[in-house]
């Protein structure tokens, strides 16, 4: 039987039905498969429908070749459609797909920040701030790594930060000065309040920064003083209240490990008062003491009391030692009126210390208030309802026995504030205390019985048929210019009342040199005589000076007398012995 075959197109893919081929009418054809492989041919003899895709072949009389099913010409086809969408896809790129936990910000909170320096985005109503910044004219003329070589010690700088935050809510600052012959201004006129000395060039700044009419300095500072006396007779050169203290013995104590105990007395006598002040200890830098002990001075004992009790102490010995080192003659001749004391020069870079360091505080302390910073501590505003201790008006916590303060031995002498801030507290020991001496601790109380007191001296009638007689040198005096008791008689004898709180008690006079000869006496406590110590008004000195030899210690709290008698035959005569005052703890 003749059986015709149909080309069939390579392009036809049928999907469940046939490639239909176009055999002549009622002939039947043997089943076949379509080349695309998925076409079923009908069965002989029956009529089934078909899928017409001429329209997609390609006519031929002979028999093409083909690969997996398809003409070269339909691969080609192919490549071309595929190639066309491609190029489509590079010109003409659709949007990216959406990154999953994708953030949407309002851009207008995209402000760029300067951490280095948050005060130039915020900035103080300060024009010096930041400290060695463009505006620090201090800096500029003394220099950043001086200035900062002359903060020996800084500490937390709490109490510090009190005074400064009091003075930023517009209350007024009370401020006393307690040295030697550098801040009474000898050297530099002479005057403790002129223009060419330090206190005032300080508190004029202090007014440019802080202004009130209420504001007031008070300077006690005494010539040819150092903190022995000092640290007992202190109230008598300050207010009773005070905001500010600034002690300036670094150039007026010897370097005496006994001065130790007179200094850390100083300094705690002050920091238990009611109304805990700040405390700065101020160095003067002395050609004479350098040369007495070179880089080692005394001020290397007032910078353990000062890490001992928390307290700034800044010098001018950071600033000038080398100088001074390099080219002794200049820097005596710019700074120094002699060996030892200061010219308006000097007081000048005096001034410069203190105020550049408050300004490094200020502007600390401003950052810490709004938050930029936090290197020091934020204590609050007094009269703002944040602290309970005092207020401007006074009340709790500005006397001893009142309410808001624990009662008792060993109490600190503060307000409730304390109980609050940690860095207004005072150690409940002393320099030299071991473990076991904290549990019979008690708070030191200093009295001072001394002849310069002229609102409360001695009664005179401790006076009379003693043989002891007072000594009070005229405003022009210029070697005798000490207030004193004294006595030339032999077995002369002098009892003065006293009160005692921590139990030490010492006799403050004058000691000379071996061609101006003082007498000798000896002193105890109550009815002590055995126990007494003799002192020595001649010693191994090149010039008059005053010490302080502590006669007993431990005695109990509360109300003694001690008795000084000079030594000698009777009815003889000595040379005199010259009593500055009389001392307790």
């Amino acid at each position: 039987m003749d059986e015709t075959t149909h080309p069939v197109s390579t392009s036809g893919i049928g999907l469940g039905g046939v490639v239909g081929g176009g055999g002549g009418g009622g002939e039947s054809r043997r089943p076949s498969v379509a080349a695309g492989g998925l076409g079923l041919a009908s069965r002989r003899g029956e009529r089934t429908p078909s899928l017409d895709l001429s329209a997609f072949s390609f006519s031929s009389t002979k028999k093409k070749a083909t690969r997996l099913g398809m003409s070269h010409r339909a691969w080609m086809l192919v490549t071309i459609i595929v190639g066309l969408i491609l190029l489509s896809k590079l010109l003409f790129p659709s949007d990216p797909a959406p990154t999953l936990h994708a953030h949407s910000h309002d851009p207008h909170t995209l402000i760029p920040r300067d951490y280095l320096n948050n005060s130039r985005i915020d900035p103080a109503p300060f024009e010096f701030c930041p400290v060695f910044g463009p505006g620090d004219a201090i800096a500029a003329r003394r220099g950043q790594f001086e200035l900062l070589k002359s903060r020996l010690h800084l500490g937390t700088g709490a109490r510090v930060q009190r005074v400064l935050q009091k003075a930023m809510s517009g209350v007024p600052v009370t401020m006393s000065i307690l040295g030697g012959s550098i801040s009474a201004c000898m050297g530099a006129g002479d005057d403790p309040v002129g223009e060419k000395c330090y206190p005032h060039k300080f508190f004029q700044w202090w007014n440019s920064v802080f202004p009130h009419p209420a504001n007031e300095l008070t300077n006690g500072a005494t010539r040819k003083t150092d903190s022995a006396y000092y640290a007992y007779c202190n109230g008598h050169h300050m207010p009773d209240q005070t905001d500010l203290v600034i002690l300036e013995f670094d150039a007026a104590d010897p370097n005496d490990p006994e001065w130790l105990q007179h200094f850390e007395l100083l300094v705690r006598s002050i920091l238990v008062r009611p109304d805990m002040p700040a405390v700065i200890i101020l160095g003067h830098f002395s050609p004479q003491v350098q040369a007495q002990n070179g880089y080692a001075g005394p001020e290397l004992l007032h910078n353990v009391v000062a890490q001992f009790y928390d307290v700034p102490h800044i010098s001018v010995k950071g600033v000038l030692y080398d100088q001074y080192l390099q080219t002794p003659e200049s820097a005596r001749s710019t700074f120094y009126s002699d060996s030892n004391h200061a010219n308006a020069d000097g007081h000048d870079l005096i001034a410069d210390v203190l105020i550049s360091y408050i300004m490094s505080q200020v502007c600390s302390g401003w950052a810490t208030l709004q938050g930029y910073a936090y290197d020091v501590p934020d204590l609050g505003v007094e009269g703002d309802g944040t602290t309970s201790g005092p207020s401007l008006l006074g009340g709790v916590g500005l006397r001893k026995g009142m309410p808001g303060q624990n009662p008792g031995d060993g109490d600190s002498a503060g307000s409730a504030l304390t109980d609050r801030y940690q860095g207004l507290r005072v150690p409940l020991a002393r320099l030299a205390d071991r473990p076991h001496d904290i549990e019979n601790f008690r708070e030191i109380e200093p009295f001072c019985v001394a002849a310069s007191d002229l609102i409360n001296p001695l009664p005179p009638s401790l006076f009379y048929g003693s043989g002891w007689h007072t000594y009070h040198p005229p405003k022009s005096a210029l070697v005798e210019d000490r207030h004193y008791w004294y006595a030339e008689q032999p077995t002369a004898r002098l009892r003065i009342p006293l009160k005692l709180g921590a139990g030490d008690v010492g006799v403050y006079f004058l000691q000379s040199p071996q061609d101006k000869p003082l007498g000798t006496v000896k002193c105890w406590v109550d009815d002590n005589f055995a126990n007494g110590k003799e002192l020595h008004g001649t010693a191994e000195v090149e010039d008059v000076i005053a010490t302080l030899v502590m006669i007993d210690r431990g005695v109990a709290r509360g109300s003694h007398f001690v008795e000084c008698q000079l030594m000698g035959e009777a009815g003889t005569s000595s040379p005199p012995f010259k009593i500055l005052g009389i001392f307790t703890t």
